[in-house]
């Protein structure tokens, strides 16, 4: 569906079509449900006192505000309803969640969905394009390594295609394995069960192989800090017990692995050494960045309306040969200052601190957990937007959100 309102310059952009996702039939069945099992529990007198009620009105007559004074009104509007939505989530799972073992199972899906798109992604690669077939009605794109706008990396003087699985970009592939990875490793590595067990290790495996295809230089960056931290946490604790065997084990099959692994660890490291200041990305970022800087001087307080980025920085970037480039700005603060004003932006910083609070407060076995992911999406937050613009980069960052907020009560029992 392309309204009038998503064609910049004659240009369809993807980014601001209305788009109904089957998450989206799933999460509005969801609501009904939810609405439906809360409504006898439900007593509004309960839930007003006069600090929510000037919260509430101050809030919503900021949304009024930022949609009323947009460049299109109504695209800032269909971003409220989608922000409306992804609340929903964190509010559910916050609720819902209340037990470590119901975080335990819902990391089942993410093992096994993450390992899914990790075999496509290799398949990809080996193909240089998508695979067609059964995989495009499961969310595959068909692109080859030569399709206008595709994402490749030049190694060796050669373009090499980075496997997009079925997401709209390797970036956001990546951020998803990470977080997948980081959910595995932490809820089903240290199960008793040896299938799990099994199954999770294979799966952190074909993951890490599939987030090195993947090029995403910072995801590929925190991955190895993260294993890094893991490996020397767990060499000091082997040795405080006196299990040196299971230590020099442990360390000849990571040498394995990192043997078997060398000609693809050798395009990463050719990947970073060639990162540079001058290379086309670095110069399109920071020709956002300026444009962002205009925007918010420009709309200080309520910005230029939500998702009304690229319409308003048509009008302030030059023409590129191949048309403008019309993309967000890769850093959701910047992007969030632009769209919503300072004030949106306070309120943002107010939630993520709030958010911290809360995962500072939770119970020591799932602190850490949180911590690692939440400080991962602020990290790849920092350099893109996928997390602020895209359904699955907003569904993943929803779901952390709301397994934050959720009130764990401890409990023994494991899958």
């Amino acid at each position: 569906m392309w309204p009038d309102f998503t064609i910049v310059s004659g240009i369809r952009i993807d980014y601001l079509s209305p788009t109904l996702y089957s998450s989206d039939i799933l999460l509005i069945l969801l609501i009904v449900v939810f609405l439906i099992r809360e409504r006898r529990k439900f007593q509004i007198a309960k839930y007003i006192n006069r600090k929510r009620l000037i919260f509430g009105g101050t809030f919503f007559l900021f949304v009024a505000c930022n949609i009323a004074f947009s460049l299109r009104p109504l695209l800032s509007f269909y971003g409220f309803l989608k922000l409306l939505e992804f609340a929903f989530i964190v509010t559910y799972l916050a609720k819902t969640i209340v037990k470590l073992i119901q975080l335990q199972i819902i990391v089942l899906p993410f093992a096994v969905g993450s390992l899914f798109e990790s075999l496509l992604s290799l398949l990809q690669y080996l193909n240089q394009g998508s695979l067609n077939g059964i995989f495009y009605y499961l969310g595959e794109r068909t692109f080859t390594g030569v399709t206008p706008g595709i994402a490749n990396v030049s190694l060796g003087g050669s373009l090499i295609l980075r496997p997009y699985a079925t997401f709209p970009h390797p970036n956001v592939l990546a951020g998803y394995l990470l977080v997948a990875m980081i959910l595995v490793w932490n809820f089903l590595l240290s199960q008793k069960k040896l299938w799990i067990k099994v199954f999770a290790m294979v799966q952190l495996f074909v993951c890490t192989i599939a987030l090195l295809l993947t090029f995403s230089r910072i995801a590929i960056l925190l991955w190895g800090v993260l294993v890094l931290v893991i490996v020397v946490r767990m060499s000091i604790r082997l040795i405080k017990t006196n299990q040196v065997k299971l230590l020099m084990s442990y360390l000849v099959l990571i040498s394995f692995i990192i043997i078997w692994m060398l000609p693809l660890t050798h395009e990463v490291i050719v990947r970073f050494s060639q990162t540079s200041f001058f290379e086309e990305s670095v110069i399109e970022r920071t020709e956002l960045l300026h444009a962002s800087w205009l925007m918010i001087q420009q709309h200080p307080l309520v910005g230029v309306g939500l998702d009304n980025f690229i319409p308003s920085l048509a009008s302030l970037q030059e023409p590129r040969p191949l048309g403008l480039y019309l993309q967000p700005v890769h850093t959701i603060f910047v992007l969030i200052a632009a769209e919503t004003g300072v004030i949106g932006l306070v309120l943002f910083i107010g939630f993520i601190i709030a958010t911290g609070v809360r995962i500072k407060n939770q119970e020591r076995r799932i602190k850490g957990v949180l911590i690692t992911l939440f400080f991962i999406i602020i990290v790849t937050g920092l350099f893109d937007h996928y997390w602020l613009t895209l359904q699955q980069g907003q569904l993943l960052f929803a779901t952390v959100l709301g397994l934050s907020w959720a009130s764990y009560v401890s409990d023994k029992k494991n899958i």
